[in-house]
C-alpha cells in the first residue's frame, strides 16, 4: 500500500513538471523509433498540408476578378497521362469508351458548378493517345465525322486531328454558344478550313510562314447548341489541336484536358517544336496548371533524375502565368512494375520536394483512395493502375477544395 501511495506522489510530481524525468532513457529503442518515424511522418504531412491553398494566389485572383467580372475566363490546364485521361472510367479494352465525362478534370467541373462557379467544359484536345479515330470518338461521343482524318503533329492533347481531305470534323455543344476557340498548327504547307455553326461560316487559313500554335476566336451571331463543324477546304492538311465553345454572357472557368494516354512525363515536357506539349501549354497560358505524371515513368524505367527534370520544365512553363498543383498518383494492388512501396515512397518525397521548392500544392491521390490495398478492395481501381468514376470523383473533391477556397 505504501509503495502504491509513493508511485502515485512521483507520478503527480512528474505530471507537474517537479521532477526531471531520467526515464526517458529508459525508453524501449524500438519504441523511440517509431515515435520518430511518427513524427517525421506528421512533419511531412504538415508540409503537405501547408501547400494545399496558399500557394495557390494567382489562381485565387483570377477567380476573384472573375467573380467581380473584372475577366471573363480563368483557365485550368490538365497535363498528364491516361489517368488524368480518364482511363479507368469507361468501357472497352482501354476503359476508355465514354470516360471523358468522368475523367478527374469533367468530375471538377461539375463539382464547382455544384457551388455555383460557372464552367467551360465544351471542349476537345487531340486523340488523347488513342490509336484509332473510332477510339477517339467512342471516349468523346460529342465529336463525330471526321472520316478519313488521321493523327498529326503532336501538341495539345497529343496528335492533333489532321486531314487532307473535306470531310467534316463535328464537335456537339451541351449548351447554347456563340463563341469558339480554334487550336491550330500555323506553318508554311498547312492549309485552309472553315469552321461552321448553322448558317454561319469562318473560313481561317493555316498557312504561313511563322511556326505557331494558334488559339482563333470566332464569334457566332446566333446563340444556340447547333453542332460545330471543321473542313479543310484547300491548299495542304490542315491540323486542329482543339475546340473550346462557350456562352460569351457567362464568365467562367474554363477546364481543359491535355492528357494523352500512355505518356511518360517527357512527352508532355517536350518542346521540340513551336506547337508541342510544353510550348503549347505556355502559348495556352493556364491561370492554374494540375499535373499527374510519373505512373508510366514508374513503369517503363524512366530515371527518377529524368522525371524531376522533366516535371520542373512544365511547372517553370506553369508558373509563367499561373499557380500549379502537383498530384501523386494513385496505385492499386502490389504489382512491382508501377515501383515497390520503398521505390514510390523515395518518388513522392521527391514531388513534395519539388512542389515546396516551386511552391505549388501537392495533392496525394494514393493516399485519398485509402493506399495500394484500400484502392483495390473499396473498388476505386478498375485494373489495378486507373480509377474508377468514383475514384476520380474523390480525387476532384480534394481539387474542389483547393480551386474555390
Amino acid at each position: 500500500m505504501i509503495r502504491f501511495l509513493i508511485m502515485r506522489v512521483i507520478l503527480a510530481l512528474a505530471a507537474l513538471g517537479v521532477l526531471a524525468t531520467p526515464v526517458a532513457a529508459q525508453i524501449d529503442p524500438a519504441a523511440r523509433g517509431l515515435a520518430v518515424q511518427a513524427q517525421q511522418q506528421n512533419t511531412t504531412l504538415a508540409r503537405e498540408a501547408s501547400m494545399q491553398g496558399a500557394s495557390l494566389t494567382k489562381w485565387r485572383t483570377c477567380r476573384a476578378k472573375l467573380r467581380l467580372a473584372l475577366v471573363s475566363t480563368c483557365k485550368i490546364a490538365f497535363p498528364g497521362d491516361s489517368k488524368t485521361f480518364g482511363a479507368g472510367a469507361g468501357t472497352g479494352s482501354k476503359f476508355t469508351v465514354n470516360a471523358f465525362g468522368f475523367s478527374r478534370p469533367s468530375r471538377l467541373a461539375v463539382l464547382l458548378g455544384q457551388q455555383g462557379l460557372a464552367t467551360r467544359t465544351n471542349s476537345w484536345f487531340g486523340a488523347g493517345g488513342m490509336s484509332s479515330i473510332a477510339d477517339v470518338l467512342a471516349y468523346d461521343p460529342r465529336r463525330s465525322g471526321f472520316s478519313g482524318w488521321s493523327g498529326g503533329v503532336v501538341s495539345l492533347g497529343g496528335a492533333s486531328l489532321a486531314t487532307g481531305n473535306t470531310n467534316p470534323g463535328t464537335f456537339q455543344p451541351s449548351v447554347p454558344v456563340d463563341r469558339a476557340s480554334i487550336f491550330y498548327v500555323q506553318r508554311p504547307g498547312e492549309g485552309a478550313f472553315t469552321v461552321s455553326k448553322g448558317l454561319e461560316t469562318f473560313t481561317i487559313n493555316a498557312q504561313s510562314a511563322t511556326n505557331a500554335i494558334i488559339r482563333s476566336e470566332i464569334t457566332f451571331v446566333m446563340k444556340d447548341s447547333s453542332p460545330i463543324s471543321i473542313t479543310r477546304t484547300s491548299g495542304g492538311f490542315v491540323e486542329i489541336a482543339g475546340m473550346i465553345a462557350w456562352d460569351s454572357a457567362v464568365p467562367g472557368i474554363e477546364i481543359s484536358n491535355f492528357a494523352v494516354y500512355g505518356v511518360v512525363s517527357g512527352y508532355q515536357a517536350d518542346a521540340t517544336a513551336a506547337w508541342s506539349p510544353l510550348n503549347a501549354l505556355a502559348a495556352y497560358a493556364p491561370d492554374l496548371t494540375i499535373i499527374n505524371l510519373w505512373t508510366n515513368n514508374l513503369n517503363t524505367g524512366v530515371p527518377l533524375a529524368t522525371s524531376i527534370a522533366d516535371l520542373q520544365a512544365i511547372i517553370t512553363k506553369a508558373k509563367l502565368t499561373g499557380d500549379c498543383i502537383l498530384e501523386w498518383p494513385s496505385i492499386g494492388g502490389t504489382s512491382p512494375s508501377y515501383g515497390a512501396d520503398a521505390t514510390r515512397a523515395q518518388w513522392k518525397s521527391a514531388l513534395v520536394t519539388l512542389a515546396a521548392s516551386n511552391g505549388c500544392a501537392f495533392q496525394d491521390d494514393e493516399a485519398l483512395l485509402g493506399g495500394r490495398v484500400g484502392a483495390v478492395s473499396n473498388g476505386l481501381t478498375a485494373d489495378g493502375v486507373h480509377e474508377t468514376g468514383p475514384g476520380y470523383d474523390i480525387e476532384a473533391q480534394t481539387l474542389q477544395r483547393y480551386t474555390s477556397q
